[in-house]
């Protein structure tokens, strides 16, 4: 019900301001994305396991009538195998220009966090690597919140990937119908000759 409530409290949101962020847990960690880069929050259900993909890639899902490429936040981060639980959730988002999923442990809430309360990685932490999808830590009260770049998250290696998945998906929907349209064909033209048989037949 939680999560429902944070949906709502996301799409009812006519403009949402650069300095709300939608906190969600990984490995016991808060962090957070832009709220206006969520596009929808939804459960773990009906993931299509796509193969000779990284395992970070989870596979495909249908979202209504669309495609979305989902990716696992704890195996693209390195954490430990946790499985899916009632509290599991997949935040949609949007990039290079695809609806995609990330999975996180649990979703928590839409928080304002303002410029001043956000402090850049401390030098004997950050990385190279972290400071490109890392834009600071939110402090609020005792709460430490790890802010993400959402773009940058996601390598171009990963979209490539996700994109070559999702046209790997739409191949096998196409080829399904093609062969679908084609056994309704035939069905038909079989029905057709039986029909003029019987037709000559009576005659």
């Amino acid at each position: 019900m939680a999560n429902e409530a944070i949906k709502e409290e996301i799409l009812e949101v006519e403009e949402i301001e650069k300095d709300q962020y939608l906190a969600f847990t990984s490995k016991s960690q808060e962090f957070g994305i832009q709220a206006m880069r969520v596009h929808e929050i939804s459960a773990p259900l009906g993931i299509t396991k796509i193969p000779n993909t990284p395992a970070h890639i989870e596979g495909i899902m249908n979202l209504r009538g669309r495609l979305v490429s989902v990716v696992d936040f704890r195996k693209k981060f390195g954490f430990e195998f946790k499985g899916h639980d009632e509290d599991t959730r997949i935040v949609i988002v949007e990039c290079g220009g695809y609806p995609t999923g990330i999975i996180v442990d649990s979703v928590e809430e839409v928080m304002k966090i303002p410029d001043e309360k956000v402090q850049k990685l401390p030098e004997g932490v950050a990385t190279a690597v972290s400071q490109e999808y890392i834009t600071g830590v939110g402090m609020l009260d005792n709460r430490l919140i790890i802010l993400l770049d959402i773009d940058r998250v996601l390598t171009k290696s990963d979209l490539s990937e996700l994109e070559a998945a999702r046209q790997t998906i739409e191949y096998m929907q196409a080829s399904q119908k093609t062969e679908a349209r084609g056994k309704d064909t035939e069905t038909r033209q079989t029905k057709t000759k039986e029909t003029k048989q019987r037709v000559e037949t009576g005659k």
